[in-house]
């Protein structure tokens, strides 16, 4: 156990020791999960779909899995002393039935910690992890959606699975940045999420996504570990009608936009704790 030194006094070398304990247990909880993502994807998967069941049932399963093993990564993550993150505590506010779900994101595990809690749930993820060797099984399994190129072809592809994920009964997850947010602010958002909506007439929940001190982050890579333990939650922010905006995808798009911009900063939220300190300070 390491020890905790009284304000003012010198850093000991606990600090430098701690903090490269943590990066080594990061490199093995990241190895863990792309291992278990190979064997989910090449042996666990494919077995459960021969249990037979309609498609949505075969989906359903397959998610049930993989909500676990992702439940699983998270717990190794916060017994290692990486991220104070457990999703079984998260409360999505999802409404009864289809919905379009946006998060912004600031970390590499945000869509775990989402798919962790959410029940079963299409996302959109980016074309070349859909395609790769490791984990696209896994994602053509669980039903989720190829984001594709960026060209217009891709995203009227896009929308169309989409409005197909939505009308059989399915949320789907977006992340209308397109990739990692920078540190305590947000880039521009991509409309298509709330196309989505206006499209189906299906309501947009908002969640925000906090993670601090900033970790596994395009600016705070995995192998910084912070002086102290970051805090990873999900919250639900807000929910949007399609109709609040008389059907205009863009003017919903703008108003999220606005909403997180109130939201996202360096100041922990009412329900997060302050992060508590592994190391001497």
């Amino acid at each position: 156990m390491l020890a905790c030194v009284r304000p003012g006094a010198p850093v000991s070398l606990l600090v430098p020791i701690g903090q490269l304990l943590r990066v080594v247990i990061t490199t093995l909880t990241f190895a863990c999960f792309y291992i278990g993502g190979l064997l989910l994807s090449w042996i666990v998967l494919p077995l459960a779909g021969l249990a037979g069941g309609d498609q949505l049932s075969r989906v359903a399963r397959a998610q049930r899995i993989v909500r676990g093993g992702f439940r699983l990564f998270h717990d190794g993550m916060r017994w290692g002393f990486l991220l104070r993150s457990n999703p079984r505590d998260t409360r999505l506010g999802l409404p009864a039935g289809p919905c379009v779900i946006v998060s912004n994101h600031p970390t590499l595990v945000d869509v775990t910690a989402v798919l962790a809690a959410a029940p079963t749930v299409a996302c959109v993820v980016k074309g070349p992890l859909f395609r790769g060797l490791l984990l696209g099984n896994l994602l053509k399994h669980c039903w989720h959606i190829d984001g594709g190129s960026g060209s217009p072809a891709d995203n009227a592809r896009v929308l169309g699975q989409a409005a197909e994920r939505l009308a059989a009964g399915l949320p789907v997850l977006v992340f209308p940045e397109g990739t990692r947010s920078p540190e305590n602010a947000l880039h521009p958002f991509k409309r298509g999420a709330f196309e989505m909506a206006t499209r189906a007439n299906v309501p947009v929940v908002l969640l925000l996504v906090r993670c601090q001190p900033p970790v596994l982050a395009k600016t705070a890579p995995w192998y910084r570990a912070p002086r102290v333990i970051p805090y990873h939650v999900v919250e639900h922010l807000a929910v949007l009608q399609p109709s609040e905006f008389a059907g205009d995808s863009k003017a919903m798009s703008s108003a999220a936009a606005r909403l997180y911009l109130q939201r996202v900063g360096p100041a922990p939220s009412a329900d997060m704790p302050v992060a508590a300190s592994l190391l001497p300070a």
